[in-house]
């Protein structure tokens, strides 16, 4: 590369470091998270472990909101509400102490729920 093409280079760089600085970059939208209405949650009729607790806890959401508990974490066993706590870490805390290896739902209380995408189709494992 010759002087002249270094030079030609250097204030190719240059132009093009004023340009980006005069114009700002374009924003980004920003891609909101796919939700779903709590009254809108799905009745789990897998009959899994489970199925009873997810089956109460639809039941018994909207109260739970009315009563001012969004953001907090439940406990369900069965259908009992086994208390209901401010973090994730303290109702898991209980969970595994009361209710050691046995199947609890731990949820947290929300208007709103989160809808988690899954790969709708499975890679077959050769052995």
């Amino acid at each position: 590369m010759t002087e002249a093409d270094r030079e030609l280079f250097a204030q190719m760089m240059n132009a093009e470091r004023e340009r980006m600085l005069a114009e700002p970059p374009p924003t980004r939208k920003l891609i909101e998270p796919q939700t779903i209405h709590f009254t809108e949650l799905p009745e789990d009729t897998s009959g899994g472990q489970l199925s009873t607790e997810w089956n109460f806890y639809r039941r018994e959401v909207g109260r739970l909101l009315a009563e001012g508990h969004e953001g907090r974490w439940v406990l369900i066993k069965g259908e009992q509400i086994v208390g209901i706590w401010d973090t994730d870490a303290e109702v898991r805390a209980v969970a595994a102490g009361r209710y050691f290896m046995q199947p609890v739902l731990v949820h947290r209380i929300l208007t709103r729920e989160p809808v988690l995408r899954t790969p709708t189709f499975l890679y077959r494992c050769h052995s």
